[in-house]
């Protein structure tokens, strides 16, 4: 092997290294469920995610719906059920408009449609350990469809 060809391949080998070790996860915690497009009412869908720190900060957790045309409301009930480690449980319903008035999306995207949902911004963590957020959908449908997947995204607070 030539010293160009040593050059070449050292350079690649630290430019690889470089790209792995400079690659950050864009979020704290982030998982999608897909619900197929028929969400049960009975079903929760559970997201589990761990908080390692030690000393209390503050997460902002938000939803990601996505959502295709055959969905027949214009809003969407949810139920959430958010546990901390020592088994503390604080329960909402929620309520959150997809479409405009006359009837348009609200969320981004051509037939199947994506929007994010606020679900606590700042809220105070101040233990570590696991921490579980189930939802359900709160419609009055046993089989809710045109829902086609729900994600949940944790960041820590600014």
């Amino acid at each position: 092997m030539d010293k160009n060809q040593i050059i070449h391949k050292s350079s690649l080998f630290i430019l690889v290294i470089f790209l792995l070790f400079s690659c950050e996860a864009k979020h704290y915690y982030q998982e999608t469920k897909n619900v197929n497009n028929e969400w049960k009412n009975t079903k929760p869908e559970t997201f589990v995610f761990d908080v390692k720190d030690t000393i209390p900060s503050s997460f902002n957790i938000k939803f990601v719906l996505r959502n295709n045309t055959s969905y027949e409301y214009s809003n969407l009930y949810l139920f959430t059920k958010f546990i901390d480690p020592k088994g503390n449980e604080m329960i909402d319903t929620l309520q959150y408009y997809i479409a405009n008035p006359d009837g348009s999306w609200i969320g981004k995207g051509m037939t199947t449609k994506e929007m994010m949902l606020v679900y606590r911004d700042k809220l105070p963590i101040k233990d570590s350990g696991r921490y579980q957020l189930k939802v359900w959908q709160g419609m009055r449908t046993k089989n809710l469809k045109g829902i086609e997947d729900i994600s949940l995204i944790v960041d820590k607070a600014e």
